[in-house]
């Protein structure tokens, strides 16, 4: 079975229907996760992109036993960027962002970053450093006092600058002075709606 038959495979089966650890398991290892994403990327294929990246997301709350909490936690953080990737690269900027927020809203799950960042002259951090009662929000250090070595930042936040670009995009073509025409809407592409309503069902699956 080639990339293309395996990506058919996975999309076959309604949506409802749980995905089976070997099949999950095995489009999650490395090999095949970069040849399913290389090929979606030269076919243009991102609503099918779009598609398995919600159903493996639900597949790994399925599987979270099995994967434990880092692999767990890295699978999650993999998909959610790449639910980012495809609206991104199928110009669907509106959606993008509704999605982007949603993800921030409700996830949590940091990566390590030296600690001397929060001496950066940048606002915008401070909200996506985690602090440690769990919740995000830490200030800038006083004069003086020296950062610890790491520190915990939201993983969207290295996403921040895109996310900053995609709204200028946005505004220009609702203002109609942007100057790239945009990739058409596929008829079948999920709304943003629909893809917020997939993700909360996804985090109720969690409980």
């Amino acid at each position: 079975m080639n990339i293309q038959e395996w990506l058919t495979h996975l999309l076959s089966r309604p949506a409802a229907d749980p995905l089976d650890w070997e099949s999950y398991a095995v489009t999650m290892d490395d090999s095949t996760w970069k040849a399913l994403w290389r090929d979606i990327e030269a076919t243009h294929a991102y609503e099918d992109g779009l598609e398995a990246g919600l159903r493996l997301l639900q597949a790994t709350q399925q599987h979270r036993g099995q994967l434990g909490q880092r692999g767990y936690q890295g699978n999650q953080v993999l998909l959610y960027r790449s639910i980012l990737a495809m609206l991104d690269k199928a110009d669907r900027w509106d959606a993008y962002l509704a999605v982007w927020e949603s993800i921030r809203a409700h996830t949590s799950h940091c990566l390590p970053v030296r600690g001397d960042t929060l001496t950066v002259n940048d606002p915008r951090l401070e909200s996506f450093v985690r602090r440690a009662d769990g919740g995000f929000g830490v200030p800038p250090l006083p004069y003086g006092t020296s950062p610890p070595k790491t520190i915990a930042v939201h993983f969207l936040y290295p996403q921040l600058r895109r996310k900053t670009l995609i709204e200028r995009r946005l505004a220009q073509a609702r203002a109609g002075t942007l100057v790239a025409a945009r990739r058409p809407l596929g008829r079948d592409a999920l709304t943003a709606e629909a893809i917020q309503a997939r993700l909360a069902q996804i985090r109720e699956s969690a409980g």
